[in-house]
């Protein structure tokens, strides 16, 4: 099984409807934030799995109605997906969990302030 943290964030209609803000200026934005949560998802890895420490990556989209950034752990060994099975050493809870918490609790609290603050400069011009 993969490991696929998804993050969906609905801009307002008023926004696509008055055409106010660039939407181009949120790319880097996201993709700053996207390289910091795959760079975190790494540290957090346990060292000894190396295929699917390496593995994170992270997808961003922008539409008109919506910012999406996926964190995403594919690794395959004999085919099969199997990072969502990591654990540490003597510990029941999966890997994954630690970093789906460390996302929720400090990532994305930080890339919603940084979206609404790039959102507010675009809208002053």
């Amino acid at each position: 099984m993969d490991i696929n943290l998804g993050i969906t964030r609905q801009l307002s209609p008023l926004f696509e409807n008055n055409g106010q803000i660039d939407l181009n200026a949120l790319t880097p934005v996201l993709e700053q934030h996207a390289a910091s949560m795959v760079e975190d998802a790494r540290d957090g890895w346990p060292v000894d799995t190396g295929i699917s420490r390496d593995a994170w990556e992270a997808e961003v989209s922008i539409t008109s109605s919506e910012l999406f950034i996926a964190l995403i752990n594919q690794a395959q060994q004999r085919g099969r997906g199997y990072s969502v099975y990591i654990h540490r050493p003597r510990s029941r809870r999966l890997v994954w969990t630690e970093v789906a918490e460390r996302l929720n609790l400090n990532l994305i609290p930080a890339l919603q302030a940084d979206i609404a603050v790039t959102l507010v400069e675009s809208m002053r011009g």
